[in-house]
């Protein structure tokens, strides 16, 4: 692989497009920034336009080399840092084409279903979690926020790589698989320390200031609760969506 040392100006105005949402939308392309993402990267099977490396990382650069055909181009960390949305990026960052998934089909018992999730951190979470978990596949309601926001991406730590997603009209994906139980967490249903999980179903996690929205609310089969012990009014959707993956994971595997 030959290292190239200069961007030209067009691509240069593409990275900063990609910045914005309408920007990722138009070119169908998105940013991918960190070590540990660029990492994780590599390894996938999404396909990269270009990366650009801080030339301090010669041995990042050498490691991408040995598995992307992708270019290359090593630049000063202050020209990087330039075109990061990081407020700290000392490593670099790569220029990558979205996925698809037009045959998006459920393929386990248990999927996680998000609704109307607006901020990035928490969806980047929701996502690693869901790695960690093993869960493969997210169902996102029209509304939620981009999958492909950079800040999204950088939460993931790289999980992004390894999970399928969907954005859907939520009643009418639910029409359409209706052998799934739709479960709800909220605020008060059935203590999921003693609930007995069905044979399959959607979990599903609300927004984070308002919940699930009336309109799913009425659809649900069944409730559930995380119970709480103390004075905090509520968890964060990224824990909670943690607490009821490990409490589902339990009782499957037992």
């Amino acid at each position: 692989m030959i290292f190239q040392e200069m961007l030209t100006n067009k691509q240069i105005k593409l990275i900063n497009s990609l910045h914005s949402k309408k920007g990722r939308k138009e070119n169908d392309l998105f940013l991918v920034e960190g070590e540990k993402s660029l990492l994780e990267l590599i390894k996938s099977d999404f396909v990269v336009d270009f990366f650009v490396i801080c030339e301090s990382q010669p041995a990042l650069a050498h490691k991408i080399s040995q598995v992307s055909k992708a270019p290359i181009y090593l630049l000063e960390e202050e020209n990087v840092q330039k075109l990061s949305t990081l407020v700290n990026n000392q490593i670099g960052l790569a220029v990558v084409q979205q996925k698809k998934f037009p045959s998006f089909k459920i393929q386990d018992r248990y999927t996680i279903v998000l609704d109307g999730i607006r901020d990035p951190g928490n969806l980047g979470t929701i996502i690693r979690i869901c790695d960690w978990y093993g869960f493969k596949q997210l169902v996102l309601s029209d509304d939620c926020t981009e999958f492909y926001n950079p800040k999204v991406i950088i939460s993931t730590m790289g999980s992004f790589s390894r999970i399928e997603f969907t954005y859907v009209d939520l009643p009418s994906f639910f029409k359409a698989h209706s052998e799934y139980k739709k479960i709800g967490a909220v605020l008060h249903g059935e203590n999921i320390h003693h609930y007995q999980f069905p044979n399959k179903g959607f979990i599903i996690l609300g927004n984070e200031s308002n919940g699930i929205r009336e309109e799913i609310m009425e659809s649900l089969d069944e409730r559930i609760t995380i119970p709480a012990f103390g004075e905090a009014e509520s968890l964060n959707v990224g824990i909670s969506t943690a607490v009821i993956a490990d409490n589902l994971k339990r009782f499957i595997l037992s």
